[in-house]
């Protein structure tokens, strides 16, 4: 397990995990991890709204003349949808999610980044498995990454892995 990044409001420590996904500074999770109470869930999906900027989101409204990529990123198993041309935009909201940890009162970070709530990636079967309808679960994924893709430059991708067919 990784170092602690936090508190929840509710009092549980929040851990980093050695693959998570985590791109905030160490004081803005603290202040998102302070807003969140755990209610007791497994697992917790928030957007925390702040009301002013706190950085920039790289997950950006596509439009049908952009020019698409799709490329592996590190720690993915699937291709992930790419704008080119684009510059990442001033965003007000950091979304998060964790898991319980194997110790009581704890949790582990999954992933954490400015921007708002997306959908999972449509190659993500892990996610979509756990969903009461997988088959909606993927198909609303698959309109949300119709219209929105990362910007290209902004993450780090597997080299040689890059198609301009989608692949999902």
């Amino acid at each position: 397990m990784g170092k602690s990044l936090g508190f929840l409001r509710s009092g549980e420590e929040v851990f980093d995990r050695e693959n998570s996904h985590l791109k905030l500074s160490d004081e803005l999770i603290k202040e998102v991890l302070g807003r969140i109470s755990s209610e007791g869930r497994s697992f917790i999906e928030r957007e925390v709204e702040f009301g002013e900027i706190v950085g920039q989101t790289i997950c950006v409204e596509t439009k049908a003349f952009d020019k698409i990529v799709y490329a592996r990123r590190p720690k993915r198993i699937g291709h992930s949808k790419f704008v080119l041309g684009h510059s990442s935009e001033f965003c007000s909201s950091v979304f998060v999610a964790l898991k319980v940890g194997n110790k009581w009162g704890e949790y582990i970070l999954c992933t954490g980044f400015v921007g708002e709530k997306p959908q999972p990636e449509p190659w993500d079967w892990k996610y979509f498995s756990k969903q009461k309808n997988p088959q909606e679960a993927k198909e609303k994924a698959i309109d949300f990454w119709k219209n929105h893709a990362l910007v290209w430059g902004s993450e780090e991708v597997i080299t040689g892995t890059e198609v301009i067919v989608c692949p999902w």
